[in-house]
């Protein structure tokens, strides 16, 4: 038994040499980025210039801190949607049948991306083409099948350096209320009681020394309320309240939001497009046979003066001269100028445009629609594909429900919160926007009239609902032409969503617009002036903010 022991302990000697030797502190770069939400080209291809953005720079500025130390590099999501290169690479339009932004991820060597909600809006077979594409782990710990188990890969484990760092992934359990039936499969579930079931997992069993939550939600302000039964930003509830985290890197909201240290972790938000990059550098202490974190420092690095990687320039060329092409078609002409300006506070006949083809593809008696961009250029003379994905650059169906008279009447006093009462520009009285409403969430509806008050208390400010000279009861049923987005109950528009559906396009309104613009080729667009807010004043004097 002596010998046995004698040898066992001869055996464990370069061992225990070996970790008196181990350095006694370590040092890892976290970079970080969200909601990129397919710009890898610097040229943005809907604005059609150099924004001074896009993955191309964050690629340069990623090689170089590569050269400073051991790096990982991680994503919260938004990344495969919103650029029109995604889109027509989708359809087959462009490209060599890849995802260009996947293909772009896989060149920067990503640790690993949580999944965003706008990673769901091209159907689960293309998320799933996408991720198979992807060299680097998709994550979602809260989101499950039908049958209770993991429908993505929850978390995932990373030795760098010889620090064992876990990094869970997460997603906004609003997704469902959305997105409706494309994700009718999937579970959202809490995303603090998610986090709150792993991080023991990673820091016991999986024995990580740095754990981190990459999530796509944004951070609550700590008083904010459900809109639709769901808290859609947690992260801030993450860091105050999930012992074990370190750092909890967020997106979904778009946000410049700087390192800081909130409650247990540190938290932050990149932007969005590639303005920001986030990096965190950790110095780690001995603690037994692993690591403590001892020291972090974070910051927000912009991208707009960094020259953008001639790699990822080259790599995504092809694609964005074809997608620029595509852009630049003439599919109609109008024959006097067309503008959005003031479409938040007066009709327009843009908006206009919009309702009537929602009327008569939902086969509907009424429709709600929002000026979705914060500005858009003037169509003076050539309409083209461009201007036409400026007006419409989300991926939205159109949905048509079965609503009573109350619910519309509870949908306009929901839209007139987006006017504010008054304030006095120059001495002249103009409309005030509520700039707590998202310039998207501000509906107007056609069908029938009304006017609004933004000036009398929320709830009262519907003046009057007629439709046909009358005015509508309480108990009328109509049917209603919204987007997918709204018929979910997206915006706060709750009242949608218990709805009942009569039907629901399988195309986006955009291609149903780009259709019509093309059938038509002459645009002739009129305000109808089904609607006004009151009292009376210049309400042309409001620039509603970008």
């Amino acid at each position: 038994m002596k010998t046995v022991i004698a040898g066992a302990l001869v055996a464990l000697a370069p061992a225990a040499a070996a970790f008196a030797a181990a350095p006694p502190r370590a040092r890892l770069i976290v970079l970080h980025t969200s909601d990129i939400s397919g710009r890898v080209h610097p040229q943005d291809p809907r604005a059609d210039r150099d924004l001074g953005r896009g993955l191309a720079r964050i690629s340069t500025a990623v090689k170089g801190i590569r050269a400073e130390g051991p790096v990982l590099l991680v994503d919260s999501g938004d990344t495969i949607n919103g650029s029109p290169t995604q889109v027509l690479a989708f359809q087959g339009v462009v490209g060599d049948g890849r995802d260009p932004m996947v293909q772009a991820m896989n060149v920067l060597r990503y640790d690993a991306m949580a999944l965003g909600n706008h990673e769901f809006d091209y159907g689960l077979a293309r998320l799933e083409s996408s991720r198979k594409e992807a060299k680097f782990p998709w994550l979602a710990a809260n989101v499950e099948r039908a049958d209770g188990k993991p429908a993505y890969l929850p978390y995932v484990v990373r030795e760098v350096a010889g620090v064992r760092v876990g990094i869970l992934g997460l997603v906004t359990p609003q997704v469902p209320y959305w997105l409706g039936p494309r994700v009718a499969d999937l579970r959202f579930r809490d995303t603090v009681e998610t986090t709150r079931r792993f991080v023991p997992l990673l820091r016991g069993k999986e024995r990580c020394d740095v754990v981190i939550v990459l999530t796509h939600e944004g951070i609550d302000r700590g008083d904010e309320l459900p809109r639709t039964g769901v808290a859609e930003n947690q992260a801030g509830r993450i860091a105050r309240e999930v012992p074990g985290v370190d750092l909890v890197l967020t997106g979904h909201t778009q946000q410049d939001i700087a390192p800081r240290r909130e409650g247990n972790a540190w938290i932050s938000q990149p932007g969005e497009y590639g303005n920001t990059l986030t990096r965190f550098d950790l110095t780690l202490e001995r603690s037994g046979r692993g690591w403590r974190v001892a020291d972090v420092k974070g910051v927000n690095l912009p991208m707009k003066d960094v020259a953008p990687d001639p790699e990822l320039v080259t790599l995504s060329e092809a694609a964005h001269r074809q997608t620029m092409e595509k852009l630049a078609e003439v599919v109609a002409r109008v024959d006097r100028p067309v503008s959005a300006e003031g479409a938040r506070t007066e009709d327009t006949a843009i908006l206009d445009w919009l309702h009537e083809i929602q009327l008569r593809e939902g086969k509907a008696d009424l429709s709600f629609a929002s000026l979705l961009p914060s500005t858009l250029r003037t169509w003076e003379k050539d309409v083209t594909v461009r201007d036409i994905w400026s007006f419409y650059p989300y991926e939205n169906s159109l949905v048509t429900l079965r609503a009573t008279g109350k619910q519309v009447r509870a949908a306009l006093e929901h839209a007139a919160k987006c006017v504010d009462g008054v304030s006095l520009e120059g001495g002249t009285p103009a409309w005030k926007r509520n700039l707590s409403i998202w310039n998207f969430n501000c509906d107007t509806m056609e069908g029938a009239e009304y006017a609004l008050d933004p000036t009398r208390p929320e709830g009262e400010r519907v003046l009057y609902l007629r439709r046909g000279g009358r005015p509508v009861r309480d108990d009328e049923v109509f049917t209603v032409a919204v987007n997918s987005y709204r018929a979910s109950g997206g915006g706060g528009y709750l009242m949608w969503r218990d709805c009942p559906r009569v039907s629901e396009s399988t195309r986006n309104i955009r291609d149903v617009l780009l259709d019509e613009a093309r059938r038509r080729r002459e645009l002739s667009l009129e305000t109808n002036h089904n609607w006004f807010l009151a009292p009376h004043l210049p309400e042309s004097r409001v620039r509603p903010p970008a």
